[in-house]
């Protein structure tokens, strides 16, 4: 392997990809939470009707979850900084542009082509840079990034509001498009290490991560084809990095990811109509947005607390996190105090942000190099994005053929319960790994996160030199 200078550790400038990361959060869940208070000021101004206008937004958000394979694809063969600088200064403009606009048509198309595919080079590929500089204190790193999002849904919509008060909604969506330039500041703090992590090859096969040569087999073996067809193929399956999907590993996690989006998108849709419909006012049902973003917030503190001091398995932590989520969930439509809803809303606000933290870790460590996380965390965005659209579909579906949001919320209880079952399948995985795996397998960097849960052991090597990438 080749020699690690001493001087390494992990972390430093990493730190400053954090607080772009942290940025990114704070900055778009913001603005998605802010165009929820702008959207009947915009209905009025626009002369349409309301779905019109919340679909624009809807789009806004879903087009990164579309996009997020092609994004990582071009983050692989060229500057990851430069992506996300052009796609920091799309996002703002397209603000900006909604706001001067008069026209429906150029409102979708500022928000859902300008702003969403800017936002699409930045959000992945900015949280893939953490992987060329975390792996120990990862789940103390995306805790810190991850809080941006909390902290963003519960700022933006009273400040919004006073905005729009004060100047209208176009000057309040041309503030907003100010603030959304700050991800090409963002994009500045990007760099690559010269050092990351790499997985350690068995050295019983004579390959790399990213050899060329099949397991087992020489060069001399391997012989090109000569398939057009087969050609073409092999290249559209590396660019995109469908390798992703012959993996268990991955597999099982970008499940527990689309179980997690279903239940997810369900919350921010119906849990303020749900508190309406069990008798809250308009004003108490309000604030139960906050509790869940105070309670999100406190779920990744303890998560990241308990993973980076050693107390719990990511797994373990993960099961507990989806099981206490899935009970608050069942009980959303039967509690009808104010007190009771706004608890059990923090209660579950609280197991969903252990559990993407948890998700989040387990994806980091996932057999393949840190050159390809972005591609992993692309296909992981998209598979959840379908599945949370899907799930929105039925939910909504559901609400509608009973009246009550009885059988919605089960169904988000069923989705995060369902995540036991993935871990269920992950423990029979490992406990049915080789022996000759599992003697590399309570890896050096990460033993408390994963004891007994990978059989994938990973060491510090030196990055290639990536002429495309920007210093």
């Amino acid at each position: 392997m080749t020699t690690v200078s001493p001087s390494y550790r992990e972390g430093g400038w990493g730190w400053a990809v954090v607080l772009a990361f942290f940025m990114l959060q704070f900055v778009f869940f913001g603005i998605l939470k802010a165009l929820g208070v702008l959207i009947t000021s915009m209905k009025e101004d626009f002369g349409t009707k309301l779905w019109v206008v919340g679909s624009i937004a809807s789009l806004h958000y879903a087009v990164q979850f579309i996009l997020s394979p092609l994004a990582a694809a071009l983050a692989r063969h060229f500057s990851g900084r430069i992506l996300i600088l052009v796609g920091g200064t799309f996002y703002g403009v397209g603000l900006v542009v909604s706001a001067l606009t008069h026209s429906v048509a150029i409102l979708a198309l500022a928000l859902v082509v300008i702003a969403g595919i800017g936002v699409t080079f930045v959000m992945e590929i900015t949280h893939a840079e953490l992987a060329f500089y975390f792996r120990e204190k990862y789940p103390l790193a995306i805790f810190i990034a991850l809080t941006g999002s909390p902290v963003g849904i519960m700022l933006y919509g009273p400040i919004t509001q006073v905005l729009v008060d004060t100047y209208g909604w176009r000057g309040a969506m041309l503030l907003l498009g100010g603030v959304g330039f700050h991800l090409v500041v963002g994009g500045m703090l990007i760099r690559r290490p010269p050092i990351s992590y790499q997985a350690v090859p068995d050295h019983e096969e004579q390959l790399t991560i990213d050899s060329i040569n099949s397991p087992g087999k020489s060069k001399e073996e391997v012989k090109p084809n000569k398939s057009k067809i087969s050609n073409l193929w092999n290249s559209v399956f590396s660019v995109l990095c469908l390798e992703v999907f012959v993996s268990a590993e991955f597999i099982i996690v970008a499940t527990m990811r689309m179980l997690y989006n279903i239940g997810y998108g369900g919350v921010v849709v119906y849990i303020v109509p749900n508190g309406l419909a069990l008798g809250l006012s308009t004003r108490e049902a309000s604030f139960l947005t906050t509790a869940w973003g105070v309670g999100n917030l406190v779920g990744l503190v303890l998560c990241a607390l308990a993973l980076h001091v050693k107390w719990i398995s990511v797994r373990s932590a993960e099961g507990i996190a989806v099981s206490v989520t899935a009970v608050g969930l069942a009980l959303e439509p039967f509690v009808f105090p104010f007190v009771g809803q706004i608890l059990t809303t923090f209660v579950v606000g609280s197991g969903m942000g252990c559990a993407i933290e948890g998700i989040f870790v387990m994806t980091r460590c996932l057999p393949f190099g840190d050159d390809k996380f972005v591609s992993v965390l692309g296909w992981q965005t998209f598979l959840s994005g379908v599945a949370a659209a899907i799930g929105d579909t039925v939910s909504g579906w559901l609400s509608d053929a009973t009246g009550s949001f009885h059988a919605t919320f089960f169904l988000y209880s069923a989705t995060m319960a369902a995540i036991l079952l993935c871990l269920l399948v992950d423990a029979i995985r490992i406990s049915s790994t080789t022996e000759s795996s599992k003697q590399r397998g309570p890896a050096v960097l990460m033993p408390s996160l994963f004891k007994r849960d990978s059989s994938t052991s990973f060491g510090r090597m030196l990055i290639q030199p990536n002429t495309n990438e920007a210093q």
